[in-house]
């Protein structure tokens, strides 16, 4: 990582000539959807965002609800109210900034002056925004005899120097337990343990089923010259326009970045630099699991003002304990990946893709990725079940204002994934950070849909319903390999012939997710929260039934969801 330290100062030089920068709002599935809902009743894509790459600027989300605003003219009271809700989130960047957010009663003519934000300093030379973390809550599954908690106290800070130089960061301090289900997958590793979007997680007061842990994020961001942003840090990306992604996730735990995002006129490319961890051997107290590295570069061209084309690569690579470093090679921002690791003769991981969206008469928008991971072509045509063919693909749709109902909207995706899909000779090349999938949470070896029902009834009250089906294969020992764990070496596989989606032990998962979330104060909401979740599989063994409800207070942050 010393490499990208060295790289990123030197591109630090630039700040003489950057710009007022933003930050970016935080990844939170319920926001984004806030953004993406307002661009396709907008009727064009928005300037300066490419939904696909998330997170968001929040000067970018200020200026599309501004045009949004200006633009559409059917716009009921909830819609206002949603905007409204998005430029108070960001006042700084709205057009009116002393004005935007202000809130009616302040605390000692001090705190909460803006609605969004506890406290802020702001002038020519500095900027800051603060406010306090929380989210507690209670629930019951009924497969335990304990209830379920969760208890998250932090902060989060932004602001800006100079004008120029943006930063962000958040703590947190979380105890927790959650429903069975979540703890079964966590404890996977009977030596360590991983909560889904974490790292290692500590067990709390001797339970292996309630998890201490900590959460930390923070960066600083730049305008480097005119057309390109500059991100360093510590945190999450996800590509895609659906809850799931085949590319990039943010099921994994944060990890630290260069990136660089490139956006000129109708096109926006963005290069990735990112260090990850390999934790499958258990190390003794102390000793630092080894590093790889990732890295991806997305092309992106808005072809219309409605539909969007993509390609990508990426690569996952590691070096030997004694040659730990990041290999300059791939710091070239334009060279295709494949060449280099061909012409080095090198064992590193290189997959590539593209994607789409297209949004269509203010209402609906499509969306969809191809993963192509060793694909080869003639074993396709022979349709002999080579485990060669490891690809995966996701298509899905979102109607806006459904059947005409106001603030109703829909969205369905199915995903799917080829055996030994994201597998590679080793640990320091699967597509697998912390234990944890990059990309899917079920890895590979399944396929699946996805329904999302989300309706806004009045302002404040938001409803959420969500339904996956997915038939996905596992392995009945740990030395078999039938393709589903990208933890495993695809040189243990099973066959070479016959292979296909849901084979070794056959599971049919269903889970639905429905959600009431009562907006009290800006940010700061109520939620009631109702689980089922059923799994039949070929080994009785492994069936699994769940109910869970669970109620809580949540202020400044999303909602921690598991929904696999």
């Amino acid at each position: 990582m010393q490499k990208f330290l060295l790289f990123f100062l030197a591109g630090s030089l630039l700040l003489i000539e950057s710009k007022a920068q933003s930050v970016f709002a935080p990844l939170n599935a319920d926001y984004n959807h806030l953004v993406e809902r307002y661009e396709i009743r907008y009727g064009k894509f928005a300037d300066r965002i490419h939904t696909h790459m998330k997170p968001y600027l929040r000067k970018s989300i200020v200026q599309l609800a501004d045009s949004v605003e200006k633009k559409v003219d059917d716009l009921n009271e909830r819609d206002k109210f949603n905007l409204d809700y998005l430029r108070n989130d960001s006042w700084e960047w709205s057009q009116s900034p002393d004005k935007q957010g202000e809130s009616d009663k302040p605390l000692w003519n001090t705190f909460y002056k803006k609605k969004s934000d506890t406290y802020y300093f702001r002038n020519d030379d500095f900027e800051i925004h603060a406010s306090p973390v929380l989210h507690v809550g209670f629930g019951k599954d009924q497969d335990s005899d304990k209830m379920t908690f969760v208890n998250t106290r932090g902060l989060e800070i932004r602001g800006m120097i100079a004008k120029k130089l943006g930063f962000y960061t958040y703590f947190a301090d979380n105890q927790g337990r959650f429903a069975d289900y979540v703890a079964a997958w966590t404890n996977r590793s009977s030596a360590e343990a991983f909560l889904p979007g974490e790292g290692l997680t500590k067990t709390f007061k001797g339970d292996n089923k309630t998890y201490d842990f900590l959460s930390a994020r923070g960066y600083i961001s730049f305008q480097a010259v005119k057309f390109i942003n500059i991100q360093f840090g510590h945190d999450k990306n996800f590509i895609g326009n659906g809850l799931r992604s085949m590319i990039l996730s943010d099921f994994s735990s944060p990890y630290l970045f260069l990136k660089l995002t490139t956006q000129i006129g109708r096109f926006q490319y963005m290069n990735l630099f990112s260090e990850i961890y390999d934790r499958q051997q258990v190390l003794p107290y102390g000793q630092l699991p080894p590093k790889k590295f990732f890295v991806f570069h997305h092309l992106s061209l808005n072809v219309t003002n409605n539909l969007n084309i993509g390609v990508f690569e990426t690569e996952i690579f590691g070096r030997a304990k004694d040659q730990g470093y990041f290999d300059l090679s791939y710091m070239n921002p334009i060279i295709f990946y494949r060449a280099i690791e061909q012409q080095k003769g090198s064992p590193d991981n290189a997959m590539v893709g593209f994607d789409f969206k297209a949004n269509m008469r203010k209402r609906f928008s499509i969306y969809g990725q191809v993963l192509l991971d060793e694909f080869v072509l003639s074993a396709l045509k022979a349709g002999d079940g080579s485990w060669v063919n490891k690809f995966g693909v996701q298509l899905g749709g979102k109607y806006i204002n459904a059947f005409g109902i106001d603030n109703l909207d829909l969205q369905g995706e199915v995903n799917l994934a080829r055996p030994y899909t994201y597998q590679h000779l080793s640990d320091q090349t699967n597509y697998i950070n912390y234990n944890q999938p990059l990309a899917h949470p079920l890895g590979a070896n399944f396929k699946e849909f996805v329904g999302i029902a989300r309706f806004q009834p009045t302002k404040r009250l938001f409803l959420t319903g969500t339904m996956v089906l997915s038939t996905y294969g596992t392995d009945s020992t740990p030395t078999e390999n039938w393709g589903g764990s990208p933890l495993k070496n695809y040189d243990t596989r099973k066959q070479d012939l016959g292979n296909s989606i849901g084979q070794g032990v056959k599971n049919n998962l269903t889970y639905l997710d429905f959600t009431a979330s009562y907006m009290l104060k800006h940010n700061f909401f109520v939620d009631l929260k109702a689980i089922a979740r059923k799994v039949d599989s070929a080994d009785n063994t492994l069936d699994r039934n769940t109910v869970y409800v669970s109620g809580a207070l949540r202020w400044n942050i999303g909602q921690r969801q598991f929904i696999f």
